[in-house]
């Protein structure tokens, strides 16, 4: 048997070339690399290709045999197996190939790290022998992604290993979870990270038992996990510092339904529930214990039936730093009141309240330290802004106005946002605002902010007349501004129309930097290209990135490379369209 096993499988050659187009040679600068290099550099490589590269250098000719770094996956070592054989036949090959490796090589060498992806049949014990292989070798990071009809237990030599510091264990796919069978004995006392993805956990109290025998766990990630009957997340260790419990993509019965967690030692907590209508429902555990370490909050599809919890969960978290919240709710809340001494960075997305009437919460900010705020919201909130001094970052995203309210109450919020927000450095607005903006100029009064610290201005736009009188009365509010963003939005047709020229003292004195993103060469994009380079007198670089439809790009460039410059320094670049597409998503 064992002579079978070390059988060399055919493996398909490796070559490396010099250069490009030249002759290949052996890689002799590599070889002439220390072997510690060598080794790290290898570990970016899958073993086949290692074992491969033993062709290639008479010093490498045996290096395979004592990397600590290993990686089989199947699905990988071979170019369209199953075409070429049945799954059967893949999985004997594969096992010879494995198989192979690890009776071959330097036994004494310890595994830093041993990657493996494959298929795991009924009544097969060779995946059993691998783990003792690798456990009996020291192995420090195991990372197992098996797709396996009948569930899987790890055996005791793995959970007693002293080495292993890191685990993942990866059973499955978004439809299927496969069974963990969580072993009985303590074990684990060395390991810090604990990943868990598509893996069912069937037993609770077996589960927080597991949990307990990790005294040293410091990071635990479960991605779609299938948890039944799970009411209480109690976390029964002092040592966590970071929890991510992301079933995003899960619905019912998946997953959890409400969820108590209880973790004092938490450092970052990250929650993502269900999508749509599904929302994890987040209780008040059922002791006062709160997050007296707590740094990083990420809440998404979360539901919160008495915001005094959420306002306690705040309030609790005296080094609070980064709170997101994306889709969460709160029922029966008017008021939202996020108020922090420690907070730096706020992001709210589409955040639901109770009651019918649309746009009638309040929102409250009192964050003396916070750095950057970000917002996504269906309709413009009244805002509430106290002592944001520190404030240096700010992304207002509106998707409608909301026209049930009267355009006095949206002008009369919206110099509120506006003027909270005039000390900013970095300022990012959706182009609903403009319309917002259009009316409070029709109003008179309301648009009166300045942003004296303003130094980059990000705007999504649509080109019609009305949004030109708005962009130069940003411009002419932002003196110091030195870099100007604008993505222009969805393509429609807009009269065309002629900006005056005229002096703004931001393009006289300070903007050297213009990007234009999702360009057509539409008229009224190129009268504002004409005009930023007629009098941006300091202007260094005008980047435009076409949009991917565009084909008459070489008529559109010599039109721009015509139009007069004040500035003799500027670089005109004219861009590839970029994959980002979505304004919004310049945020994440």
């Amino acid at each position: 048997m064992e002579n079978a096993l070390r059988k060399n499988p055919k493996i398909p050659k490796f070559v490396v070339c010099s250069d490009i187009g030249g002759d290949c040679q052996g890689g002799d600068r590599l070889s002439n690399l220390p072997e510690p290099i060598i080794h790290h550099i290898f570990s970016f490589l899958e073993t086949i290709d290692v074992v491969r590269a033993s062709a290639v250098s008479r010093r490498w000719r045996y290096f395979w045999l004592s990397i600590p770094y290993l990686n089989f996956n199947i699905h990988n070592i071979w170019s369209n197996p199953l075409e070429r054989w049945s799954l059967q036949t893949t999985n004997e090959k594969f096992k010879d190939f494995v198989n192979w490796v690890l009776l071959s090589q330097n036994g004494s060498i310890n595994i830093q790290r041993f990657l493996l992806s494959c298929f795991n049949s009924v009544d097969d014990y060779t995946l059993y022998r691998w783990l003792s292989a690798v456990a009996q070798r020291n192995v420090q990071v195991l990372d197992l992604d098996i797709i396996s009809a009948e569930p899987i237990k790890l055996p005791r030599c793995l959970v007693t290993c002293e080495s292993l510091v890191s685990l993942k264990l990866n059973f499955g796919n978004r439809e299927h979870q496969g069974v963990l069978n969580l072993p009985t004995c303590a074990g684990f006392n060395r390991l810090k990270s604990l990943d868990l993805q598509h893996v069912e956990v069937l037993d609770y109290n077996l589960f927080r038992k597991f949990l307990s025998s990790c005294p040293l766990l410091e990071n635990l990630y479960m991605k779609e996990c299938f948890f039944r009957d799970f009411k209480i997340l109690d976390i029964p260790t002092t040592s966590l510092k970071y929890l991510t419990i992301d079933e995003f993509l899960l619905s019912e019965p998946k997953g959890l339904r409400s969820c108590e967690v209880i973790c004092e030692s938490l450092e970052a907590l990250k929650l993502h529930f269900g999508w749509g209508i599904d929302k994890c429902v987040l209780k008040p555990p059922p002791t006062s214990v709160g997050f007296s370490r707590l740094k990083s909050l990420d809440l998404k599809h979360v539901e919160f039936l008495d915001h005094s919890f959420f306002l306690k969960l705040i309030s609790s978290s005296p080094f609070l730093e980064n709170l997101i919240m994306d889709s969460c709710r709160f029922p029966d809340l008017r008021i939202l009141d996020i108020s922090s001494a420690s907070l730096k960075s706020l992001t709210l997305d589409r955040i639901e309240f109770g009651g019918d009437e649309l746009g009638s919460y309040k929102l409250k900010i009192a964050c003396p330290n916070l750095v950057s705020f970000n917002i996504f919201a269906l309709l413009i909130p009244d805002f509430n802004f106290e002592g944001l001094n520190s404030l240096q970052n700010a992304f207002i995203f509106l998707e409608t106005i909301g026209e049930h309210m009267e355009d006095i109450e949206i002008c009369h919020r919206l110099s509120k946002i506006l003027n909270g927000l005039c000390g900013v450095e970095v300022l990012k607005l959706s182009c609903t605002l403009y319309e917002i903006l259009n009316a409070s100029l029709e109003e008179g009064s309301y648009f009166s902010a300045s942003f004296n610290n303003l130094k980059s201005l990000i705007l999504c736009v649509t080109m019609a007349e009305w949004t030109v009188p708005l962009i130069i009365r940003l411009l002419n509010r932002s003196p110091n501004l030195e870099a100007l963003t604008i993505y222009f939005d969805a393509d429609e047709y807009f009269d065309e129309w002629k900006i005056s020229n005229k002096a703004i003292l931001c393009l006289t004195c300070h903007l050297k930097t213009v990007d234009l993103v999702e360009f057509k060469g539409h008229e009224n994009e190129l009268e504002l290209v004409r005009f930023l380079l007629k009098n941006g007198h300091v202007l260094q670089k005008l980047r435009i990135s076409w949009l991917e439809d565009v084909y008459n790009r070489r008529e559109i460039i010599s039109r721009i490379m015509k139009f007069p410059r004040s500035s003799s320094s500027v670089i005109l670049k004219f861009l590839q369209p970029k994959s980002l597409l979505d304004f919004c998503e310049i945020l994440r």
